[in-house]
């Protein structure tokens, strides 16, 4: 096991195996015609979204924007699924190829959860979390939770 620290997010392997992806969809639907390039754009978006997120999060100042960037990731991640599912089913993009990239998403989609978790407990452990699971820095110049909830 390697135990030399991550210097940078390109050096994480959930973030290689999300990069590895999005250039796997980019590949996938190159071929897909003129008629489903909107779905196309929408695949590439949110595919290439999830590294986005993963690295503006990694250079965070807080662990709690972190954690919410990587949520932002798993959206992005499940959006581009839904993307391909729905591309295999008008059969813009083979089925085959569709249900591998789909099947390598789900392994990336839990080393993100993992990640998460670990730095969820890394919040807890430093009692930087409100009750409640909400996720936010104290003092950080967000919103109070009264003025969230009156919308002021």
């Amino acid at each position: 096991m390697n135990t030399d620290k991550i210097q940078t997010v390109e050096q994480m392997p959930v973030y290689q195996a999300f990069l590895a992806l999005a250039l796997e969809v980019e590949k996938a639907t190159r071929d897909s015609g003129p008629d489903f390039r909107w779905l196309r754009v929408q695949m590439l978006r949110s595919s290439e979204s999830v590294c986005a997120n993963m690295s503006e999060g990694f250079y965070s100042q807080y662990s709690t924007e972190y954690l919410q960037a990587l949520y932002r990731c798993r959206r992005e991640a499940r959006e581009t699924v839904t993307h391909l599912q729905y591309a295999a089913s008008i059969q813009a993009v083979p089925a085959e190829t569709v249900m591998n990239i789909q099947t390598r998403y789900e392994e990336a989609l839990r080393q993100l959860a993992n990640l998460m978790a670990s730095i969820d407990r890394k919040i807890q452990a430093r009692g930087k979390a409100k009750p409640g699971g909400l996720v936010k820095e104290s003092n950080a110049g967000y919103a109070t939770e009264q003025e969230d909830e009156t919308g002021d």
